[in-house]
Protein backbone atom coordinates (compact mmCIF):
# COMPACT_ATOMS: atom_id res chain seq x y z
CA UNK A 1 0.00 0.00 0.00
CA UNK A 2 1.38 3.38 -1.00
CA UNK A 3 1.94 5.93 1.74
CA UNK A 4 2.39 8.85 -0.67
CA UNK A 5 -0.46 9.73 -3.01
CA UNK A 6 0.75 10.14 -6.58
CA UNK A 7 -1.61 12.14 -8.77
CA UNK A 8 0.25 11.72 -12.07
CA UNK A 9 -1.14 8.23 -12.75
CA UNK A 10 2.28 6.59 -13.03
CA UNK A 11 2.43 3.13 -11.43
CA UNK A 12 4.79 2.02 -8.69
CA UNK A 13 8.06 3.76 -8.09
CA UNK A 14 7.75 5.76 -11.32
CA UNK A 15 5.06 7.88 -9.68
CA UNK A 16 7.35 8.56 -6.73
CA UNK A 17 10.17 9.53 -9.07
CA UNK A 18 7.83 12.05 -10.71
CA UNK A 19 6.72 13.30 -7.26
CA UNK A 20 10.34 13.86 -6.13
CA UNK A 21 12.57 13.91 -9.25
CA UNK A 22 15.69 14.81 -7.24
CA UNK A 23 15.57 11.33 -5.70
CA UNK A 24 15.19 9.50 -9.01
CA UNK A 25 18.81 9.75 -10.18
CA UNK A 26 20.52 8.37 -7.05
CA UNK A 27 17.92 5.62 -6.66
CA UNK A 28 18.26 4.61 -10.31
CA UNK A 29 22.04 4.50 -9.92
CA UNK A 30 21.68 2.28 -6.84
CA UNK A 31 19.27 0.01 -8.71
CA UNK A 32 21.74 -0.25 -11.58
CA UNK A 33 24.54 -1.32 -9.23
CA UNK A 34 22.36 -3.84 -7.40
CA UNK A 35 20.52 -5.35 -10.36
CA UNK A 36 22.64 -4.89 -13.47
CA UNK A 37 26.36 -4.65 -12.77
CA UNK A 38 28.54 -7.74 -12.47
CA UNK A 39 28.74 -9.37 -9.06
CA UNK A 40 28.47 -12.84 -7.55
CA UNK A 41 24.72 -13.28 -8.20
CA UNK A 42 23.25 -13.98 -11.62
CA UNK A 43 20.88 -11.37 -13.10
CA UNK A 44 17.99 -13.85 -12.82
CA UNK A 45 18.69 -14.49 -9.13
CA UNK A 46 18.90 -10.75 -8.41
CA UNK A 47 15.53 -10.24 -10.13
CA UNK A 48 14.09 -13.13 -8.10
CA UNK A 49 15.16 -11.35 -4.91
CA UNK A 50 13.67 -8.08 -6.18
CA UNK A 51 10.41 -9.88 -7.02
CA UNK A 52 10.22 -11.36 -3.52
CA UNK A 53 10.93 -7.99 -1.87
CA UNK A 54 8.18 -6.44 -4.00
CA UNK A 55 5.84 -9.24 -2.89
CA UNK A 56 6.70 -8.55 0.76
CA UNK A 57 5.96 -4.85 0.14
CA UNK A 58 2.65 -5.80 -1.53
CA UNK A 59 3.60 -3.92 -4.71
CA UNK A 60 1.93 -5.63 -7.66
CA UNK A 61 3.63 -3.33 -10.19
CA UNK A 62 7.14 -4.22 -8.98
CA UNK A 63 6.28 -7.91 -8.58
CA UNK A 64 5.18 -8.20 -12.19
CA UNK A 65 7.92 -6.05 -13.68
CA UNK A 66 10.76 -7.81 -11.82
CA UNK A 67 9.09 -11.19 -12.47
CA UNK A 68 8.99 -10.46 -16.21
CA UNK A 69 12.65 -9.45 -16.24
CA UNK A 70 13.54 -12.60 -14.30
CA UNK A 71 11.63 -14.74 -16.82
CA UNK A 72 13.51 -12.99 -19.63
CA UNK A 73 16.86 -13.84 -18.01
CA UNK A 74 15.75 -17.47 -17.68
CA UNK A 75 14.58 -17.64 -21.30
CA UNK A 76 10.91 -17.80 -20.36
CA UNK A 77 7.75 -16.20 -21.66
CA UNK A 78 7.67 -12.70 -20.17
CA UNK A 79 4.13 -12.10 -21.42
CA UNK A 80 2.78 -14.69 -18.98
CA UNK A 81 4.17 -12.67 -16.05
CA UNK A 82 1.77 -9.82 -16.83
CA UNK A 83 -1.42 -11.90 -16.58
Amino acid sequence: MAHIKSTDGLPGIRGLFAFRPETATPLCKLSDVLLHQLNSLSPAYRELIATYVAYQNDCFYSQTSHGAIEAHHLGGDTKRCWL
